[in-house]
This record gives structure tokens, C-alpha cells and sequence, in this order.
């Protein structure tokens, strides 16, 4: 098994409570223990530590578990903003599309900005996923909403550098919804 798939088992059973504090602390190889409602601070940590690195899999590894904590509201996007401005702008990972994929999940407002460079990154070389993570992107721009998201929406759908499929897809997602929720300020 991968060493960081193991950390982030290892954390998410103590999280809730399927291991003992003993047995976290001898197989997380912490010199003292911290609190279960740490580990959305260690999982920053983590990433960020994985994103200065540029160390791929442990990036993949607690991207996934800082986004599910993120979904599930005990992680803010603004605390983890510059880890992902790191993981989205980065050529040393190839897991763009994935990225893409959690936000269309979480569909914030807060990350409309990284979700339409995310869909014009499918354009330039390094960017793996191409159109599905683009196509995953127009859809978490619908599912976000907003006056904001709308806007990125149609510029999308008017960008001659986009493949014709693209711009229909935007257009799709345009006529989709009403774009009634609110922007972030």
C-alpha cells in the first residue's frame, strides 16, 4: 500500500474513533498526540507540506481528504487557498481532472476563478484530462450558480479557441439554470 494512502487511512479511522489514541500515536509515529478535532489541520498541513514539496502522490493523497473535509464545511477555501492555487497552476502532478471533479462536487462560489482556469487549462500542454476535465468544469460552474459563475459560463461559450462541444456545453449549462445564488464577496 502507498505510505500516504496509509496516513490518510490511519487519520480518517481515528477521526472517527475506530482507533485508540495509543494506537494512532504508534502508527502515525507522532511524538505526542493532538486532538481528533486536529485532523482537518493536520490534513492542511499535509497538503501544504505535499504542495512545497511538489511530492505528487502524498498531494493526491490529502487533496482528496482536505476536500472532503471542505464538503463536509469543517475546512474553509480560504484556508487552504494557497495550497490549491499550488495545485492547480502546478505541472509536477497529474491530477487536474480529479481536482476539477471535487470542485464540480462542492460547487462554491469560491473557487468560480479556479474552475474556469481549470476549463482553459485543457488548452495548453502539462494539463492532462483535457475535455473531461473541461466538460467537468462547465458543470461546476452551472452547479455553482451565481451571477459570477454565469459570466465565466459565457465566456466560455463564446471562446473561439474552444472545441464546438465545449461551447455547446457551456451554452447547455447556460440555459440550465437561473443563476439566482448569491456571489461570494
Amino acid at each position: 500500500m502507498n505510505k500516504y494512502l496509509d496516513e490518510i487511512i490511519l487519520l480518517s479511522k481515528w477521526y472517527n474513533k475506530e482507533l485508540t489514541d495509543d494506537e494512532f500515536l504508534e502508527k502515525f509515529k507522532l511524538e505526542k498526540i493532538r486532538y481528533r478535532r486536529e485532523v482537518p489541520e493536520i490534513a492542511k498541513e499535509k497538503l501544504k507540506e505535499a504542495c512545497t514539496l511538489k511530492n505528487a502522490d502524498m498531494m493526491m493523497y490529502y487533496s482528496h481528504l482536505v476536500f472532503c473535509f471542505v464538503f463536509s464545511s469543517k475546512i474553509d477555501f480560504d484556508e487552504v487557498e494557497d495550497s490549491i492555487e499550488e495545485m492547480i497552476t502546478g505541472d509536477w502532478h497529474y491530477d487536474h481532472e480529479n481536482i476539477a471533479g471535487a470542485f464540480e462536487d462542492i460547487a462554491s462560489p469560491k473557487t468560480i476563478e479556479w474552475v474556469y482556469y481549470l476549463a482553459l487549462a485543457h488548452q495548453f500542454e502539462g494539463y492532462e484530462g483535457g475535455l473531461a476535465m473541461a466538460r467537468k468544469c462547465i458543470h461546476a460552474l452551472g452547479k455553482i450558480n451565481t451571477p459570477k459563475s454565469k459570466e465565466k459560463l459565457e465566456l466560455l461559450a463564446n471562446n473561439l479557441n474552444e472545441t464546438e462541444e465545449l461551447r455547446e456545453s457551456a451554452k447547455r449549462e447556460l440555459n440550465r439554470h437561473n443563476f439566482a445564488n448569491k456571489d461570494v464577496e
